[in-house]
């Protein structure tokens, strides 16, 4: 129930249908795999990109979703543990509730449960969040490219059939990208789910500039045969 607390905002959602009824699409799942099967099952996107003209689900901040899928919460540590850690005043026991980074107060929020100094225990957070940002921006350069390369194939008379499976490749990607960038800590809440993800969305975005190569190289070859 700490967690839930939290979890009435920082999570993932969408306005469905014409009253714009807010929806959690957590039907099959919480993971960006799932959420994504459940958007594409309903056929939801949040805009079309101007350039690639991809059908894009923007994400909010799936917090909890990230959240949950770390080693912190598998071993029943809640929200506020850390970021409302308890404190005594006066022999009462209460939550604090200036919500702060646990880094602010290593001593009362990661030292409750784990022996190291502060020192090691904050470089811990911080090579965590490194190797996470670090493949982010490299996915984010990717993805620029494969939207670039998708304009290029439209503005030289690529047909929707063709484009198509490019702009799912895309989707699926640029989901993935924005799923870890808009989750509040989600490189220390749960780095090896991040880079999990953040992996299939390189994976994703490559196989869309392969799918753009591709077009380009039949469109040359067809103009040589019509040479």
């Amino acid at each position: 129930m700490r967690s839930l607390v939290c979890a009435q905002c920082h999570v993932e959602y969408y306005f469905k249908g014409d009253n714009k009824y807010v929806t959690f699409p957590w039907d099959k799942g919480m993971n960006a795999d799932d959420i994504e099967k459940y958007y594409d099952t309903v056929q939801f996107a949040d805009y079309v990109h101007k350039l690639s003209r991809t059908p894009i689900i923007k994400a909010q901040h799936p917090d909890y979703e990230v959240f949950e899928l770390g080693i912190h919460a598998q071993r029943g540590v809640s929200c506020a543990d850390c970021h409302m850690p308890y404190k005594s005043q006066g022999g009462i026991k209460y939550t604090d509730h200036h919500i702060s980074s646990p880094l602010a107060n290593i001593n009362n929020t990661c030292q409750v449960c784990h022996r190291e100094g502060e020192a090691v225990l904050a470089k811990n957070v911080y090579d965590r969040q490194d190797y996470v940002f670090n493949l982010r921006n490299r996915l984010e350069k990717q993805l620029a490219k494969v939207h670039l390369m998708a304009k290029f194939g439209w503005d030289n008379g690529a047909q929707e059939t063709e484009m198509k499976p490019i702009l799912q490749l895309i989707r699926k990607s640029q989901w993935r990208w924005d799923f870890i960038t808009a989750s509040h800590g989600a490189a220390f809440h749960a780095p090896i789910e991040s880079q999990r993800v953040l992996g299939d969305g390189m994976y994703y975005a490559m196989q869309a500039e392969q799918g753009i190569n591709d077009w380009i190289l039949k469109r040359c070859n067809r103009q040589v045969r019509n040479a």
